[in-house]
């Protein structure tokens, strides 16, 4: 797969390879409790704990995500489908 930037993440729903999550608290959740020790999981996920992330971690990763949106590019007519 090729990696999206994080540019304008905040508006880009849904996530992940094949849109499963509709919010970034979704993608947060999956990644620090909901993903599953399998053979084929990334080593660097197969070495830590789940849950080390608290609420507010996430709530002020979620808010740097946000500084991320452009909405002057977004707004701008330029951009728009033709």
């Amino acid at each position: 797969f090729n990696t999206p930037s994080l540019l304008n993440i905040e508006v880009t729903a849904p996530y992940m390879h094949a849109g499963r999550f509709h919010t970034l608290q979704e993608v947060l959740n999956h990644y620090n409790t909901d993903f599953h020790y399998t053979a084929n999981l990334d080593p660097n996920l197969q070495a830590i704990q789940k849950g080390r992330l608290s609420q507010q971690d996430m709530d002020d990763m979620i808010a740097f995500l946000k500084t991320l949106t452009d909405y002057e590019f977004l707004s701008n007519p330029a951009f728009t489908k033709p």
